[in-house]
């Protein structure tokens, strides 16, 4: 049981989306958008830049933000994901020591890994649907401030 915090990217080259496939324990064998959790003292735009150099090696351009999505897992843990778009030029040629597999698939290619259960969530065919019908905000409305210390906040029952 957990709280989760992380940013993901949909990654697109040409007019293909970039997954990876995962290798680790029981994700092993499905497919993800580059993603991950925040670092100490990180802010969301940091956090996915990272992860996609990372997790594909690219360089990117990052474009917009999607949404975020948050996924409540029967176990207890909260996952809540900030999803980017971005691109990165159709010769990119991709590596990671990270992901032995880094695709980029068309639409429908993803929709049939999503039918066969090789998703690694269900945001991640909800977050390109999003972005294929238009959801793009300005990375303008991502806001994060880097300050040394922060009066305490506390909630009783006056409020």
């Amino acid at each position: 049981m957990g709280f989760f915090i992380g940013a993901g990217l949909i990654l697109t080259q040409g007019d293909k989306f970039v997954l990876i496939k995962e290798v680790r324990n029981e994700k092993a064998e499905l497919y993800n958008l580059p993603a991950g959790t925040l670092e100490v003292g990180e802010d969301l735009i940091a956090c996915i830049t990272r992860e996609a150099k990372e997790e594909t090696g690219a360089d990117i351009t990052l474009e917009c933000l999607v949404g975020i999505y948050q996924t409540v897992i029967g176990s207890g843990s909260n996952v809540l994901f900030t999803i980017f778009a971005g691109s990165t030029p159709i010769n990119t040629v991709f590596h990671s020591e990270e992901h032995d597999s880094i695709e980029a698939l068309a639409y429908e290619q993803i929709v049939a890994l999503d039918k066969a259960g090789k998703l690694r969530a269900p945001t991640i065919l909800k977050a390109i649907n999003d972005y294929r019908a238009g959801r793009k905000l300005p990375l303008s409305a991502v806001q994060s401030w880097h300050i040394d210390e922060l009066a305490s906040i506390t909630v009783g029952k006056d409020h």
